[in-house]
C-alpha cells in the first residue's frame, strides 16, 4: 500500500497569518492598531460594572493634532441614554485606572449610539400573540343593542366596526 505524500508536508514550518500580516506595510499599521483597541476595549470592559459591560463599545482613540501630540481621547459608545450618564459618571475614575494600568489615555468621551447595544436576552423580537376565538353570540348581540341605542358619535362608529369584524 503507497502513502500518500504531499509536497507541503517536505517544507518548512507555515508561518502564522498573524505574522505575514505584521509584515505587511500599510496593513501591519492597521492590525497594530485592532490589536490595541481590542486590548483597551477588554480593559475598559473590565473596569466597568457588570451590567453596563452590554450597553457599551470602544469606538476609538483620537489623538489631538492641533494641540498636544501627547493627549489621547478614548470614545466610548454606549446604546443607550442611560448607560451613557452612568458610564459618564464614573469616567474620572475609570480614567485614573487606565493610567495606573499604564494607557496613555487622557480623556474619555461618550457619545450615544443606539445600535451599539450587543445581543442579550433584552433584545428578544416581540411575541406574536395568536388571535383569541370569537366573540360570544350574547356578547355581540348586546353590542348591537348598545349600538343601536346610542347616539351618533365615535363610539357608536367604533361599536359597529367592532361588530362588523366579529360577523
Amino acid at each position: 500500500m503507497r502513502l500518500f505524500t504531499h509536497h507541503a508536508v517536505k517544507t518548512p514550518a507555515a508561518k502564522p497569518l498573524h505574522d505575514w500580516l505584521d509584515k505587511a506595510g500599510p496593513v501591519s499599521v492597521l492590525m497594530r492598531t485592532a490589536r490595541e483597541l481590542a486590548d483597551l476595549e477588554g480593559e475598559v470592559l473590565a473596569l466597568l460594572p457588570p451590567g453596563l459591560r452590554a450597553g457599551i463599545a470602544v469606538a476609538g482613540v483620537k489623538r489631538d493634532n492641533r494641540g498636544n501630540p501627547q493627549e489621547q481621547a478614548l470614545l466610548l459608545l454606549a446604546a443607550h441614554g442611560a448607560a451613557a450618564a452612568r458610564v459618564r459618571q464614573i469616567v474620572p475614575t475609570l480614567l485614573t485606572r487606565l493610567q495606573e494600568r499604564g494607557s496613555a489615555i487622557t480623556t474619555i468621551r461618550v457619545r450615544v449610539q443606539p445600535e451599539v447595544g450587543r445581543r442579550d436576552e433584552w433584545d428578544a423580537p416581540p411575541v406574536a400573540r395568536p388571535r383569541t376565538g370569537r366573540m360570544s353570540a350574547a356578547g355581540l348581540a348586546s353590542l348591537g343593542e348598545l349600538a343601536g341605542q346610542l347616539p351618533a358619535s365615535p363610539l357608536r362608529d367604533a361599536l359597529q366596526t367592532l361588530l362588523s369584524q366579529h360577523r
